[in-house]
């Protein structure tokens, strides 16, 4: 009789107890599961119909009833989900889908991008941000690189070691502290004395792109709109495009107002390019058409001249024939020499 040491111990999933436990298990998961995408299905039937219910559209109720009409002021603000996620949000009956911010890595060259990415969302969706730490924690929640992610990390655990308090109070004094850590190090200085250089000049780029570098300067430097402006508007700009611009006779721009430059130069070089599209496309010389091109690989076939109609033949000329001998007459059988005098004597007639 085997020892109780010889027997092989049963597989677990072979027994049937375990085996009816593990697929309770598995389908009391497929119905947690499912119960979540009822409840998903569930809140959008409800923004749904108080979607209609805001744009005062009649629905109608559960019973036999007659159909009904939700006045406006009667509709519920529906409740808003989680921030982070980027869901549609109402407002003022409309549904936006603002663009969330890209995730950050703490490079400096794209901090103020970042940022004002971030405070476009929130102004968007303003009932999404309760409080200032809501709107603090969002944007932590998009730094995940580099230094930006070590960032976050201090500012989150900040409340463990200070007694529960945050490490900022209100969203300005978060702001204030990232402008300080991600963006470019004194911006105001470097655009003012960009604006003293040739760099930021046209030069061979187009009007849109030089006047987009020039609002970026002209705002990191924090020069007030005037004359100085203008000036130094007028001075990065393409000489051409300035002359035109200033020799204006009519509605020329004011000295005072650099909006009215950049419109007027953004005009020119239209109408500039404009010409120019007008002037190659009628002096554009007709070129002949280009000869067929033969495909090396193909053989080169001869095609023989039609052949000529025959040409009638001229008979062969045929030599004249010698006249018949006649007979001597009867005389003087040797006297030849007389026969030869009167064959060569000239016959005369008289």
């Amino acid at each position: 009789m085997p020892s109780t040491s010889d027997v092989a111990p049963q597989d677990p999933a072979a027994d049937p107890a375990q085996e009816a436990w593990r697929r309770l298990t598995t389908i009391e998961a497929r119905l947690e599961h499912q119960d979540g995408q009822m409840a998903e299905i569930f809140n959008t039937f409800r923004e749904f119909r108080l979607y209609l219910e805001q744009h005062n559209t009649p629905t109608v109720p559960r019973d036999s009833g007659p159909a009904t009409v939700q006045p406006a002021d009667a509709a519920q603000t529906p409740a808003h989900s989680d921030p982070l996620s980027a869901q549609s949000f109402t407002r003022g009956g409309d549904r936006l889908r603002p663009a969330p911010p890209d995730s950050f890595d703490g490079e400096r060259e794209k901090g103020r991008a970042f940022i004002n990415s971030c405070d476009l969302y929130m102004s968007l969706t303003p009932d999404a941000f309760p409080d200032e730490q809501t709107r603090i924690n969002w944007v932590l929640s998009y730094m995940k690189g580099g230094r930006a992610a070590r960032f976050a990390a201090r500012t989150l655990r900040h409340p463990n070691s200070h007694g529960g308090v945050p490490r900022f109070g209100t969203y300005a004094e978060f702001r204030t502290q990232f402008i300080a850590e991600f963006c470019p190090r004194d911006e105001k200085r470097k655009a003012a004395t960009t604006f003293e250089t040739s760099a930021y000049h046209q030069g061979s780029r187009s009007v849109d792109e030089y006047i987009d570098e020039f609002w970026d300067l002209a705002e990191e430097a924090q020069f007030p709109d005037g004359a100085q402006l203008v000036f130094r508007f007028r001075h990065g700009l393409d000489p051409r495009i300035e002359a035109k611009v200033a020799n204006i006779v009519e509605g020329r721009p004011s000295d005072e107002r650099v909006q009215e430059w950049i419109d007027a130069a953004r005009l020119v070089d239209y109408n500039t390019r404009a010409h120019q599209d007008f002037r190659s496309a009628v002096t554009k010389p007709r070129t002949a058409p280009a000869p067929a091109v033969r495909n090396p690989g193909a053989p080169v076939v001869f095609r023989a001249l039609p052949a000529p109609p025959p040409r009638p033949v001229a008979a062969a000329p045929s030599a004249p024939t010698a006249p018949a001998s006649r007979p001597l007459p009867s005389g003087v059988p040797m006297d030849i020499d007389l026969s030869r005098q009167r064959s060569g004597t000239p016959i005369i007639c008289r």
